[in-house]
């Protein structure tokens, strides 16, 4: 059985885990030294991470900021042309009857002779599009949030810890807007731009807006948009991408953020501003220390037009998972109402 080594490099020698797993699945003794962390802060058998912090005052609080009534989808279209990360499938979309059948005469008729209709199928990675990921989705030293064993993810039964599911009715609250694109007086921000915590506070100044516990934060790059500019797509994969830098780490947590979602790939900064660290340091930090659900590949263009001709950018925002069963990703719909 083959294991990448702590080195990094690929090897068909295994050494079987030195440790246990306890009956509520977590690894026994464990202990994460990555500060800031929040493992234990809601209970040792929480599965919600930061979504905590959004309270039913907090959502009562957050509709209070409908004004007009106007609704933005953050979505990109859920179709083979978005920006699949090349480790995954692309979205396939099948009709298992259409209107042409009936109007030919299919053999459908024979079971609805007085009905006509159409179905439809689509088969694609759950982070194949406008996703959040889930708390398993990242692992490390076997462990993810919370100290559960990655064990608990298997391909029988999905996620039996920190699923996606377990957020079916969070994530729905008050939203804010950095256009960080837009502070910066550009289309977008560069590949390989790490974002700061002085770029957040300044963007955040600027627009006057405040960031704080219970918050769904939205960062605007201008990095998705670009991909569909793109002739040859393939320089979208090897460019880069802005996204955070590793300093926002204990920002976030200082201001009790409820989830983070970025119009790029990987909401982190690509490549990372260690190149001798490991495969995405942030995801690692932000998803499996802090608890905090990530959002990726959403469209934030329409949204900002919308807050700066208000003048305004903060909004309820109803961004829900679907509700799929021990899953580790969930494409959604968000709406920011304003």
């Amino acid at each position: 059985m083959g294991r990448t080594q702590d080195g990094g490099n690929w090897s068909l020698a295994w050494t079987p885990p030195d440790y246990t797993v306890d009956e509520k699945g977590k690894r026994v003794g464990y202990v994460n030294t990555s500060q800031p962390n929040n493992w234990g802060r809601w209970g040792e058998d929480d599965q919600r991470g930061t979504a905590n912090f959004i309270t039913p005052d907090m959502v009562k609080a957050a509709a209070a900021l409908v004004r007009t009534g106007q609704t933005v989808s953050c979505a990109i279209p859920l179709d083979a042309s978005g920006p699949v990360h090349p480790s995954r499938p692309g979205v396939v979309h099948l009709f298992g009857y259409t209107g042409a059948d009936f109007t030919v005469g299919s053999q459908l008729q024979l079971i609805a002779p007085r009905i006509q209709g159409a179905d439809d199928y689509i088969f694609m990675p759950l982070q194949g599009s406008t996703q959040w990921d889930s708390l398993a989705h990242i692992c490390s030293d076997d462990v993810m949030y919370n100290g559960y064993w990655i064990g608990n993810t298997e391909s029988g039964g999905g996620a039996g810890r920190n699923s996606i599911h377990q957020l079916k009715t969070s994530l729905a609250g008050r939203g804010v807007l950095l256009d960080l694109a837009r502070w910066q007086g550009a289309d977008r921000l560069e590949p390989g731009v790490a974002i700061t915590p002085r770029d957040l506070d300044a963007c955040a100044a600027e627009q006057g807006v405040t960031v704080g516990t219970g918050d769904i934060l939205l960062l605007r790059t201008g990095h998705v948009p670009w991909f569909y500019s793109l002739a040859d797509k393939s320089e979208f994969w090897t460019a880069g991408s802005p996204g955070l830098g590793r300093d926002c780490v204990e920002w976030i947590h200082r201001k009790e953020i409820a989830a983070v979602a970025l119009d790029n790939i990987a909401t982190e900064v690509e490549p990372a501003e260690d190149p001798s660290d490991r495969l995405y340091p942030l995801h690692i930090r932000l998803i499996r220390d802090l608890g905090l659900t990530l959002g990726e590949v959403w469209w934030l263009d329409d949204l900002a037009e919308v807050c700066a001709a208000e003048g305004r950018y903060e909004f309820f925002l109803s961004a829900p998972p679907l509700n799929v069963t021990n899953a580790v990703g969930s494409p959604l719909n968000p709406i920011a109402i304003l």
